[in-house]
């Protein structure tokens, strides 16, 4: 029997395909199995008959099995030592091959695979940039309201004045929670507010009508996004045991917000809130957002999808982590101290920072310019003092700056705004929901499976042997 080529076989696994079915004429896009990650499955497998690094946009300039093959060959017959290497690399610019022996410690985290394509948000960590569907962030800020931008991302575009007012008349009329979920969530005051948060966006699914027309997605979603600062201050009013004041139609969504926890709405603290709630309103594939892809790809409903991005968004490696550094600038932390304590935590940090920024967070120097000039509780002062000491402590030469997250900021604004710490993480879902939705519009649009297949590294062959007795 003919000996069958790697890359005919491994297009069979790919493509759970017999091999006597792929010719060179196939066209890969033409199969039915193909999406952006059958892709990158694909140029994973390759990599590893090879055993070298391929370029990332390899798969996306070959269109046939037979244009495949000859590069295979080519690559191969360079790796070898046997063609000059401008053969392949007409092709396909070749990367360093990876050393032969993986250096020691833990696994990468795979924070940099291209899955595929967004037209949502822009984030160039090169440059220190970030843009929402095209527009700059600095050039929304000061300039829109929260609810501008949620247009913006669920839409695609800025509202007019008339399109503006009926979408904050369609978030004012649906801020009030259904009777047993807000006697659920009083009944759990005492729980964690990101569980309770999670567990109340699950419930509210009993209550809604199904959203099978893609219209429906968006306009459940925009329930979820009125109702979420609801949920938080329902069960905070509990907590507290005080009556929990009724959402107000007239005012703004950074408003209504402050008066639900019973907090001071002045014209500066609303702006501060629209300022954070802006600015973590959307990030990329982030992993809540990628979650959030991953549950609309197989069809599951609103409540579902922003129940699986709410649980993995509040993880410590992600959105769950900010309270602990607020939680250390508000204690008795003399900030001289910082950089000591800091110093056995870097590695651990390091890894909060999915992207890392060549400059720093372009959403960073807002917030830390907004919190300097707000003049907040008489503790205000100490709490930028220990966030710029940690800063400083944490800016290293080379590689990521740890603790450069806007989420420490936004923190820190919330603190000062009279916010306890474990509201934190709801605050930043309740911004960030709209960024979920928008990725869970996309996804469906799109209409691709999302499907990555783990390579096995465990132990074969294995025999059971009987015990005897």
């Amino acid at each position: 029997m003919a000996q069958v080529h790697p890359v005919i076989s491994t297009l069979s696994r790919v493509f759970d395909m017999p091999s006597e079915f792929i010719g060179d004429e196939l066209q890969l896009r033409t199969v039915n199995s193909w999406d952006d990650l059958t892709a990158v499955e694909l140029q994973v497998h390759l990599e590893h008959e090879l055993g070298t690094t391929l370029d990332d946009r390899l798969i996306e300039r070959i269109e046939s099995v037979g244009q495949l093959r000859a590069f295979y060959d080519e690559r191969l017959a360079e790796l070898s030592g046997l063609k000059a290497p401008e053969d392949a690399s007409a092709l396909v610019p070749a990367r360093p091959a990876p050393p032969a022996e993986p250096a020691a410690g833990p696994p990468e985290a795979v924070s940099e695979l291209v899955v595929g394509e967004t037209g949502i948000s822009e984030v160039d960590p090169v440059r220190g940039r970030l843009a929402y569907r095209g527009y700059p962030i600095e050039e929304l800020l000061g300039r829109t309201t929260y609810e501008e931008v949620v247009h913006l991302l669920l839409r695609g575009w800025l509202p007019d004045a008339e399109e503006l007012a009926a979408f904050r008349a369609r978030l004012a009329a649906a801020r009030d929670l259904p009777v047993a979920v807000a006697a659920n969530l009083t009944a759990n005051a005492a729980s964690s507010p990101s569980s309770v948060l999670r567990t109340a966006v699950s419930a509210l699914a009993v209550a809604a009508e199904a959203d099978a027309d893609p219209a429906a997605h968006i306009g459940l979603g925009e329930r979820l996004i009125a109702r979420i600062p609801t949920i938080f201050a329902t069960q905070q009013a509990a907590r507290a045991r005080r009556p929990l004041p009724r959402p107000r139609p007239d005012l703004s969504h950074a408003e209504n917000i402050l008066h639900l926890l019973g907090l001071p709405r002045d014209p500066e603290r609303v702006r501060l809130v629209d300022l954070c709630l802006i600015l973590q309103a959307e990030h990329g594939c982030n992993a809540s957002a990628f979650a959030a892809r991953v549950a609309a790809a197989t069809g599951a409903d609103t409540f579902a999808t922003i129940t699986v991005a709410l649980a993995t968004f509040t993880g410590p490696l992600h959105g769950g982590a900010a309270h602990q550094v607020i939680d250390l600038a508000s204690g008795d932390t003399d900030p001289r101290t910082v950089a000591a304590y800091l110093r056995g935590r870097a590695d651990a940090a390091a890894a909060r920072r999915p992207v890392s920024y060549a400059e720093e967070d372009p959403r960073v120097r807002p917030l830390r310019d907004a919190a300097r000039r707000f003049r907040g509780d008489p503790g205000s002062d100490h709490v930028l003092q220990v966030l710029d000491a940690v800063r400083t402590a944490a800016h290293p030469s080379k590689g990521p700056r740890p603790y450069l997250t806007v989420d420490c900021y936004a923190a820190a604004i919330y603190h000062m705004l009279g916010m306890p710490s474990d509201l934190f993480v709801p605050m930043f879902a309740a911004a960030r929901v709209a960024g979920w939705l928008a990725h869970a519009e996309e996804q469906r649009a799109q209409q691709g499976r999302i499907h990555p297949r783990l390579r096995y590294v465990g132990p074969r062959n294995l025999r059971h042997v009987p015990e005897q007795h």
